[in-house]
């Protein structure tokens, strides 16, 4: 397992070097000192294969697991596709992982997904009309860090039977790169392309994703309570 306290032992070549300050446009001659302070500051560290792949601010440096050589380092990029069937298995961490925790709380435990008013999100995800959705997966690792998908269902963003009510969420630590943006586009895209002419979502008013949405062209159409007593915007998007 990659630990920082390993941090002593990375290394280097001058061409590996060479390539992270490309890669990153670096300004700094000490290329591993800087990769040091990323590994200190990681949100998260993935072994994988030969390498372990360090995630530290919007940038993935990949290391050589047994010669804690630094081989490279990029910005992280996602290449967004279509969820397949194998990819469902994957709803049930970002039903989690969309669920908006305020600052200050305490995330929540994870059998919340399994009270009905929220497992209905992915229950028998892909057995009806209006059932699409999309992933991210990392370039660097191969791992899928986001998803976004569409239900007509009874539930918060319902509003009728024939729009459907967008969900979407990322890994904490892939936030910020401009990935959710990629997977609502490519859904919207989806959407057009089996012939519906908005979506809808719901969300909790002190959620700074309202902003986010917004910019995505969503407009807001209403306000409701959730089931947990949290008042919530009702946005749609025209298509």
């Amino acid at each position: 397992m990659m630990e920082k306290k390993n941090l002593d032992k990375l290394h280097t070549t001058t061409m590996g070097s060479e390539r992270i300050k490309r890669n990153l446009n670096l300004q700094t001659d000490d290329v591993v000192a800087w990769c040091k302070d990323a590994v200190k500051q990681a949100d998260i560290i993935i072994g994988q294969g030969k390498n372990w792949y360090v995630y530290s601010g919007g940038v993935v440096i990949t290391i050589n697991s047994h010669s804690y050589t630094i081989i490279t380092a990029h910005k992280i990029k996602a290449k967004v596709h279509v969820m397949q069937e194998s990819d469902y298995e994957c709803l049930p961490e970002f039903l989690y992982q969309a669920i908006y925790i305020p600052e200050g709380e305490e995330c929540p435990a994870r059998e919340i997904i399994n009270e009905p008013e929220i497992f209905v999100y992915i229950k028998d995800f892909g057995t009806q009309t209006g059932d699409l959705g999309v992933v991210a997966v990392c370039k660097q690792s191969g791992q899928i860090i986001g998803a976004a998908w569409t239900r007509i269902i009874p539930a918060y963003g319902h509003i009728d039977n024939s729009t459907p009510e967008l969900a979407i969420s990322l890994l904490p630590e892939f936030r910020g790169c401009g990935i959710g943006s990629k997977l609502m586009e490519k859904l919207f895209e989806l959407l057009r392309q089996n012939g519906y002419n908005k979506t809808s979502l719901s969300v909790q008013k002190d959620n700074p994703a309202v902003r986010f949405y917004q910019r995505l062209g969503y407009k807001l159409s209403g306000e409701r309570l959730d089931h947990a007593g949290h008042e919530d915007y009702l946005m749609i998007k025209e298509l």
